[in-house]
């Protein structure tokens, strides 16, 4: 384990204690409050002592307790929320009652991942009938990213076309947030820790109120910006020419960020505006090829893209511009973990039983399911690969 990466964890650990006087819904809620910032006109900054003991520190670095970056976070951010109503461990936040955390949980999350609703009626965009609920009581995760600071794969890590599948990095809490606090979005570092990325910074724009780090629908993970409950709905088309600007989308902004590491995963819908076909869209738009061995063909992911619709054979007024979707990243998969297993169909129902999802190799071929991930539910938000329906299906 990388000693700064680690002392930076025991920081953010003991810090974020004092978040415990935001464990009302009456407290504006923000990464950067409380102890995670201790620099800038401050003459006197107490934050200070709540890490550090000049003469009687633990550490080389006077840290007042010594410990694991994962241990020393869940100090505050662990069940119960003991110091801050951000209880990440369990997935739950306790700002007003007991909710589920947008990212989902490291050891338990509330995610409903048997939620049978997919309906799209018309009009409504995709993702705004369409419902992931969250449960009342929390359930084990059964993947997630590992921040236990062991060595685990950045799958699809590299421009296309660079050999292998991914590199070997050693993940920690610290490796994504800065505990001393950097104006970001969510603390987030600008690149971390373990890439090469040229950085993306998202600001610290989004609503910070104590409802916008909760959910009630897992499927749409737009922020509340009018405050009335409800993610609200995704920005217009831009400008011909134009691409989004950090702070615009929530969906873009992540889906940016987490390509930092797993670069090869980004796909943008439409790379290429095709000639309007009547009655019909062009069907190679959104999937062209990467020149990747791998990672060849895949998903749209970045949440915006040109515009194809035609179904008419008429062009609307966005056909060609770029246009904000969800079809990102967060949408499908809970950033910290998630409770949705893949077993398949059990002998009990109609022999014989079957095993799909769990049995889907790894990128880099292997069947050998990590630690962290053991029926290769990778993250997902849905049993046995639900998530499709929710967007390939009508009801």
């Amino acid at each position: 384990m990388r000693k700064t990466a680690l002392i930076i964890g025991l920081v953010a650990g003991i810090a974020v204690a004092l978040l415990a006087g935001l464990g009302t819904s009456s407290e504006t809620a923000s990464a950067d409050a409380g102890p995670h910032v201790s620099t800038g006109s401050d003459a006197t900054p107490d934050k200070c002592a709540s890490c550090h003991r000049l003469h009687s520190g633990q550490n080389e670095f006077l840290l007042k307790q010594a410990g694991s970056v994962e241990d020393f976070c869940f100090a505050c951010h662990g069940n119960g929320g003991p110091g801050s109503y951000l209880a990440v461990e369990e997935g739950t936040s306790y700002g007003d009652g007991a909710q589920g955390l947008r990212a989902g949980g490291f050891e338990e999350a509330r995610i409903d991942t048997t939620d049978p609703n997919s309906a799209r009626p018309a009009p409504t965009p995709i993702g705004y009938a369409v419902t992931i609920g969250v449960l009342a009581t929390k359930q084990e995760v059964k993947s997630q990213h590992a921040v236990d600071g062991s060595a685990g794969t950045m799958w699809g890590y590299g421009v296309p076309g660079t050999s292998g599948a991914g590199i070997s990095n050693e993940l920690e809490c610290t490796s994504c947030h800065d505990p001393h606090g950097n104006g970001n979005y969510r603390i987030l570092r600008s690149v971390p820790t373990g890439s090469d990325a040229a950085g993306y910074t998202i600001p610290d724009t989004y609503p910070k109120a104590a409802a916008n780090y909760t959910t009630s629908n897992y499927f749409n993970m737009n922020h509340d910006v009018d405050g009335n409950g409800v993610g609200d709905a995704l920005p217009g088309a831009l400008p011909l020419g134009a691409t989004p600007a950090p702070g615009q989308s929530i969906f873009v902004d992540t889906s940016r960020w987490c390509s930092q590491c797993h670069t090869r995963y980004l796909a943008q819908r439409n790379t290429v505006v095709p000639t309007p076909v009547a009655g019909s869209v062009d069907p190679n738009a959104s999937r062209m090829d990467s020149g990747d061995d791998i990672f060849t063909f895949r998903h749209t992911s970045a949440g915006w893209g040109l515009n194809s619709s035609a179904p008419s054979g008429v062009p609307g007024p966005n056909y060609g511009k770029a246009t904000f979707n969800n079809r990102a990243c967060i949408t499908c998969h809970a950033t910290h973990g998630s409770n949705a297993s893949m077993p398949g169909k059990p002998a009990a129902s109609p022999a014989p039983a079957t095993h799909y999802s769990s049995r889907v190799p790894w990128p880099d071929g292997s069947t050998i399911n990590p630690e962290n991930d053991l029926e290769r539910a990778s993250l997902l938000k849905m049993n046995n690969r639900g998530m499709c329906k929710k967007c390939h299906s009508a009801q």
